[in-house]
């Protein structure tokens, strides 16, 4: 048995599973993201800032957690206790999580791009057709674990996933801090509810693309 295309259909596996998680992620990190979801989820009345101001607020720490050059957040909102040193400390952990996912996610890009060019120019696309079905079904199977337990769950479930990124007490804060105000619990909801959505959609496409390959594969003249 040729060992190429098993190669090939495991990088492009792992490197398509981490590509289609790592955008589903960004998405959520857009601008338009937060201005659609953090209005509806309560902050204005948790906060008592309008409309525009929470928006605002919002996108400020979405910026910081996405641009390492990012303004410092502000320590007072409104004369009232805005960010303190701890959760500035946190987001800044959020930060280097968020920038470390980025680079993987274009490394993986990368691979698979490499990967698959490699494949085609030598008429050999079984391996990355496949591969790309494995990385689609991966990565629903994933959603879906990850849903059931959210969903069963929710309290551990989160403690557990911060657990995996931060240290025990680092993202912990009391009800009134700005942070979760601004982000409170029905915006983690949509928010969770959001990926979960774009990466199924991202999982499906992925299982099109190689059930297309798989097609285009056949008429491929081999060299």
């Amino acid at each position: 048995m040729n060992a190429a295309p098993n190669r090939r259909h495991a990088l492009v596996a792992v490197a398509a599973t981490i590509v289609a998680l790592g955008l589903s992620v960004s998405i959520l990190l857009m601008p338009w993201f937060t201005y659609v979801a953090v209005p509806p989820s309560g902050a204005m009345e948790l906060t008592g800032l309008s409309e525009v101001e929470v928006r605002e607020v919002a996108e400020h720490v979405r910026y910081f957690v996405t641009h390492a050059d990012a303004p410092p957040l502000p320590a007072t909102i409104n004369d009232g206790p805005g960010f303190d040193e701890s959760t500035v400390a946190h987001l800044v952990d959020v930060r280097k999580v968020i920038i470390t996912a980025r680079w993987i996610t274009l490394l993986a890009t990368i691979l698979l791009g490499v990967v698959a060019a490699e494949a085609l120019s030598r008429g050999e696309l079984k391996g990355v057709s496949g591969g790309l079905r494995t990385a689609g079904w991966t990565s629903a199977g994933l959603v879906a674990l990850l849903g059931i337990v959210g969903v069963s769950d929710f309290d551990s479930f989160f403690s557990a996933f911060h657990g995996v990124f931060f240290k025990a007490g680092t993202w912990t804060f009391p009800s009134d801090a700005m942070i979760i105000r601004v982000f409170p619990l029905p915006f983690w909801t949509v928010a969770t509810a959001s990926w979960a959505a774009a990466a199924l959609l991202l999982s499906a496409l992925l299982v099109l693309a190689g059930v297309m390959g798989k097609r285009v594969s056949r008429d491929l003249p081999v060299n």
